[in-house]
């Protein structure tokens, strides 16, 4: 890859035990056609081999490695800013995945809207057509578009850009637990910065916190994270429950154990074990 020493956009990308999901968005940027860019990879000393593999893109894509000892999304931005050379950056999710013409397209939205100093874009959702992902999706982008019309920001950390010269007067709040990303575009706005909600090009966001967690707990977490910011209080002292786990948190999947449910059943009381037994006996009378 050919680019200025000054290139027009740093892409950072913080990341714990991604090995499974940075690959595939590196790939993503090396297939850029708009190419003058440059990878900021910031990685929270991960056990697997997401650094390992990071470098191996080393040369398809003007890559730089930083490997911190403190595990703070906010912080590892904080760190990825310091080192851009970009006239732009552009905080990327590990899982996030990109059209071919992404960053060429947000060049193209940037020429449009001069007045620009901070974004973020909509999403789209993989396998979208699944009726579920796709009402997820629509609800997240009706959601972003409510809040930009009501005059309030809304911006998830898988996708924010914002003009290097700010971030070195203005960086993400390292004390949040959660939604700093919101909070440092807000911060920004309130600095009487423009803000602007692009829709297109979309980038794809991963449900994978939805899918691990399931989805009554992911729209209450989220419903009460939202309902906490309008009231105008941080996050300092409040995470929801949603924790930032690491990529390897989402491949544990929980299995069924016989012998747990055998140990539940020693330890039921009588009345519980005649239900369970009825309902077992319903079971077996349901013959089709």
């Amino acid at each position: 890859m050919t680019i200025s020493k000054s290139p027009f956009f740093s892409i950072v990308i913080p990341t714990l035990n991604e090995e499974k999901y940075l690959p595939l968005l590196l790939k993503d940027l090396a297939s850029q056609t708009f190419d003058d860019f440059e990878v900021i990879h910031v990685d929270g000393n991960s056990e697997d081999q997401t650094v390992k593999l990071a470098d191996q893109f080393a040369d398809r894509l003007t890559l730089k490695i930083k490997v911190v000892t403190k595990r703070n999304v906010a912080h590892q931005r904080n760190s990825g800013a310091k080192l851009a050379k970009g006239e732009w950056v552009i905080f990327m999710d590990a899982d996030n995945r990109l059209d071919k013409n992404f960053l060429k397209t947000i060049k193209k939205q940037l020429k449009q809207n001069p007045e620009t100093d901070v974004f973020t874009c909509l999403v789209k959702v993989e396998n979208n057509k699944d009726l579920l992902k796709k009402a997820t999706q629509k609800g997240i982008n009706y959601g972003l578009e409510l809040y930009h019309l009501l005059g309030r920001v809304s911006a998830f950390g898988a996708l924010i850009g914002c003009r290097t010269k700010l971030l070195k007067t203005y960086q993400f709040d390292e004390k949040q637990k959660i939604y700093e990303d919101t909070i440092f575009v807000q911060n920004l706005v309130n600095q009487g910065y423009s803000f602007s909600l692009f829709k297109k090009p979309v980038y794809y966001y991963s449900l994978r916190r939805m899918n691990k967690e399931g989805t009554l707990k992911f729209f209450k977490i989220a419903a009460q994270m939202n309902l906490r910011y309008l009231q105008g209080k941080d996050f300092s002292n409040k995470d929801f429950g949603y924790v930032m786990k690491g990529g390897k948190y989402y491949d544990q999947v929980k299995s069924f154990s016989f012998k747990k449910l055998s140990k539940l059943l020693e330890e039921a009381s009588e009345k519980q074990r005649q239900r369970a037994r009825k309902i077992l006996q319903n079971l077996r009378e349901l013959q089709f």
